[in-house]
């Protein structure tokens, strides 16, 4: 496949660094000679190849003007060998995928990029990534035993670590004299290297040739090293075989307040004897920044570390007492030892970059000085001076990252489409870059020099060194065919800098893409969050071709969920489609909202629901359903009988104490949610009423029928008003109702919206607040429950709510699954419309459930639970978590039926 398309080389114009250029063409990957093929083509016509993982780098490094090899799809794990601690996988494997499918062998791939939810092997090795936890860790290159490349003549590579002298090397040589030269420099220069290199714990700048010059030294000649690092210009990395450690089965952190950073400096020191596993600093400007009554930090502290132990942890917390009791601290120390404990206690430093991005109109914490490297006795002076020069110039900024092996983030936020501010950030780019190098730091940690600090090498390492580097890549790409611009380039920073990207919220950072389920399908950057926003704003293109694109946006909020700055992709798109609406999407509408037609279908559905399963009629749905993306293989939702407010007709009611909003598809469609619901109300004798009301507009809204919404949206705010408090057992009709004064700003309808919005609950979440007595709704045996988060009930926080409600019943564990927070895939007709790319997408979930084979599978959303009924096989009932508090209800001492 290749990708010509102008919008889908606009997706892939942009990475999550401040840059944008546009390529000439886009090779997704998926097997070996695609990259081959590709090489040969590029060399032939004379343009670029660029290698590119997940697009999370910050440097550039994914970018070019020529051909861009997308390695999404080439993430198979070629093999796993626990007794060896070594795993065998392509490059395109997020990062988190592996330590997934690692943790069954209680093995782990120990680098730990903040990104490691989205970004990918490959390009970890590219740019020889680390983390917060390196300080006891090390560099991905620590772990590379092996790697499979393709070099610039097309030809496939082993590298491996190969003795010198030996005669497998004599014969690798002899393959690739290439290399012999490459060997032969090192080893001409290996006094100069050992000389001039920065003595630092961690550094990307550059070639890698320290560690393989110390290599050399004890007879190695490490060639994976070599190639670790060099940001895809010396090489394609196809495959890599890493080194494993054993998963650690305890985890201690520790959050501790300084008076000072000269007392935090200190402490680091002695705190490093410890042998933590993690070692981090925020500043106290920063501190204030993210507000330090919000996160209960004493005013006094000017600066905060977070010190993670994960082995011994019980010997470590005694060492770490005796140590803090002569630190000069500015409160005492908070502890934590397991996961939910540790969550807050890291909210502080994981608040600093959400802060920055919102927190003026068109600064933005732009990506410049952000990954500099020190000796670790240098930080807390570093930190002064740079404060200093920030503070003088009025900058907000944030100062923070890991002093335990001397790396840190400096994001200071300019507007760069401002004269004054653009003038500002070149003069503190070379104001930093200056003092770093001056006092023995390097440009990069674990963020690579990319277009971004190319400029700088020669600056940082002299010219000796810097024309090694050119040599090695002139040696290994001759013809520069690899990523240029990246690493070997003078080229000043302010090129190619994409000025519209920047005025927007969205920094591109990709950690959308990693949670995003149409990209976890495709693997594609046009086929993303983060690349639909971009299409929209930039691509120009025309309606119709984006809306082949946008068609896979499943609205699931994920996007917005876990972005460091809020930003809701799924509302752009929305509000992209509501300038000009489908016909197909006006008709339906019209259709849905004639009572008596829509009466009158479900009727009929219900009398032809037998003959809708024979395989004839499957065929003729699917031809009548195709104009509407519908596949005939899609299992069909079942008609109730009669709707829920036909059964309960003597619940309506137009005021009340609690409205149960129930939605359109428990109203209408086979569920026992509002039996439920009535039945645990009526125990504890909570009075609940159904109120007058409409859906609550989503279906309407993704279709791009706003006007339909806001009717919609106005009824319910005046009929759901008239309550004290709304409860509904669906997460989207819940976070739908919730975010309606958004759709009002600025009208006298925002202020209802937003009294309407603060009363409405997800029913497990009014029942906790309740504080209802589950103790003796004993049942006649232990159970084992798991779930299913929905989309819209973790877009409104609440997704923990079910889990703490059903965790009070006796005889009740609660098994957490992996993926527990990842789309289900249906989104209401979206399962229906790309019914086999949806069962695709829930595939990783399915298994996860089969293999736990709980009793319940509970989900707080009537779609979810219709996905995951059709799609799990076994004893396991999916449930809302309402129908086993009913279900237990019934069975406990004394239960009287009620009336309905």
């Amino acid at each position: 496949m290749r990708l010509k398309n102008p919008a889908s080389l606009c997706a892939y114009a942009s990475d999550a660094s401040i840059y944008a250029i546009r390529p000439s063409e886009i090779i997704p990957v998926e097997f070996q000679n695609d990259v081959i093929e590709a090489i040969l083509m590029a060399a032939k016509a004379g343009t670029s190849i660029t290698a590119r993982g997940a697009g999370t780098g910050l440097a550039g490094g994914a970018l070019g003007d020529g051909i861009i090899l997308d390695f999404g799809n080439y993430r198979k794990i070629r093999s796993i060998e626990p007794q060896l601690l070594s795993v065998h996988t392509e490059v395109g494997l997020i990062y988190d995928e592996l330590n997934a499918a690692l943790k069954d062998y209680n093995l782990f791939f120990p680098p730990d990029p903040s990104s490691g939810d989205s970004c990918q092997i490959g390009g970890m090795l590219a740019n020889n990534s680390s983390g917060p936890r390196s300080v006891k860790y090390g560099l991905t290159s620590d772990f590379v035993e092996e790697l499979e490349i393709v070099d610039s003549r097309g030809r496939l590579l082993p590298l491996k670590k190969l003795r010198l002298n030996s005669p497998e090397l004599a014969e690798f040589l002899g393959r690739f004299p290439e290399y012999k030269a490459i060997l032969n420099i090192l080893q001409e220069n290996a006094a100069l290297i050992n000389s001039s290199w920065p003595k630092l714990k961690k550094n990307s700048a550059g070639y890698n040739l320290y560690q393989v010059v110390r290599d050399l030294e004890r007879g190695i000649f490490n060639l994976p090293a070599l190639m670790a690092g060099s940001e895809g210009t010396l090489g394609i990395i196809l495959t890599a075989r890493l080194r494993l450690l054993p998963l650690p089965k305890e985890l201690l952190t520790i959050r501790i307040y300084f008076k000072s950073l000269v007392a935090a400096g200190r402490a680091v020191e002695k705190i490093l004897i410890l042998e933590p596993s993690g070692l981090e600093i925020v500043d106290g400007s920063t501190l204030n920044l993210i507000g330090r009554q919000k996160h209960g930090i004493p005013e006094e502290a000017a600066a905060l570390l977070l010190v993670e132990f994960d082995n011994d942890i019980s010997l470590k917390r005694r060492d770490f007492e005796k140590l803090a009791a002569n630190l000069d601290l500015a409160g005492v120390p908070e502890y934590a030892d397991d996961p939910a404990q540790a969550a807050p206690l890291w909210k502080a430093r994981k608040a600093i970059v959400p802060t920055l991005y919102r927190h003026h109109a068109t600064r933005r914490p732009v990506a410049l000085v952000e990954d500099v490297s020190l000796p670790p006795g240098e930080v807390p002076s570093f930190i002064e001076y740079i404060t200093a020069l920030f503070d003088r110039h009025n900058l907000t900024y944030g100062v923070f990252g890991h002093i335990g092996d001397g790396n840190l983030h400096l994001r200071p936020l300019f507007d760069l489409n401002d004269p004054a501010d653009f003038r500002l950030a070149g003069e503190i780019y070379d104001q930093v870059y200056d003092k770093v190098i001056a006092l023995g730091g390097g440009t990069t940690a674990e963020h690579a020099d990319g277009r971004l600090r190319a400029s700088l090498l020669k600056k940082m390492y002299g010219d000796r060194i810097y024309d090694i580097f050119v040599a090695i890549k002139k040696t290994l790409d001759p013809g520069g065919v690899f990523s240029p611009g990246s690493v070997i380039s003078s080229e000043p920073f302010t090129a190619h800098i994409d000025y519209e990207k920047i005025k927007s919220y969205c920094a591109a950072c990709g950690k959308c893409n990693g949670y995003c389920p149409a990209y976890d399908l495709f693997r594609r950057e046009d086929m993303s969050a983060r690349g639909w926003l971009r299409m929209i704003n930039q691509s120009e293109a025309p309606r119709e071709v984006l809306q082949d694109y946008l068609a896979w946006c499943l609205n699931c909020k994920n996007c917005t969920t876990v972005c460091p700055a809020g930003v809701d992709i799924a509302h752009e798109i929305i509000e992209y489609k509501s300038r000009q609406s489908g016909w197909m999407a006006r008709q339906g509408a019209s259709l849905a909202d004639n009572e008596f037609l829509l009466g009158l279908s479900l009727k009929f559905g219900k009398i032809l629901e037998p003959l809708t399963q024979s395989r004839a009629t499957r065929k003729i749905l699917g031809i009548v359903g195709k104009p509407f993306g519908l596949d005939e293989n899609f299992p069909l939702p079942k008609i109730a009988g009669r709707s829920l407010r036909q059964r309960f007709s003597h619940r309506l009611a137009p005021t009340g104490e609690v409205a149960f909003f129930h939605g359109c598809a428990d109203n209408l469609l086979q569920s026992n949610v509002g039996e439920a619901v009535f039945e645990v109300f009526e125990y504890y004798r909570i009075p609940l009423s159904i109120p007058e009301q409409k859906c609550c507009g989503l279906p309407y809204e993704v279709h791009g029928l706003k006007d339909s919404l806001l009717e919609k949206a106005s009824f319910n705010i005046e009929h759901l008003n008239r309550f004290e408090a709304v409860i509904t057992g669906c997460a989207s009709c819940l976070l739908r109702l919730k975010e309606y004064a958004g759709l009002f700003k600025g009208t006298s309808t925002e202020k209802p919206a937003a009294i309407l919005a603060a009363k409405c609950y997800d029913i497990s979440q009014y029942l906790n607040l309740k504080g209802i007595d589950l103790s003796g709704l004993a049942g006649d045996k232990p159970v084992k429950i798991t779930y299913h988060n929905p989309c819209h009930l973790r877009a409104a926080g609440l997704h923990r709510e079910p889990e703490k409600l059903l965790g009070k019943l006796p005889g009740v564990e609660i098994i957490h699954p992996l993926y527990a927070d990842r789309c289900c895939a249906q989104a209401g007709a979206y399962g229906f419309a790309h019914y086999p790319q949806s069962r695709q997408m829930f595939a990783a979930k399915k298994t996860v459930y089969e293999k736990i084979n709980a009793d319940y599978l509970m989900t707080s959303c009537p779609a979810c639970q219709m996905k995951v009924r059709a799609e799990i096989k076994g004893n396991t009932r999916v449930v809302h978590p309402v129908e086993i508090i009913a279900e237990r209800i019934k069975s406990a001492p004394g239960f009287r039926p009620g009336k309905e």
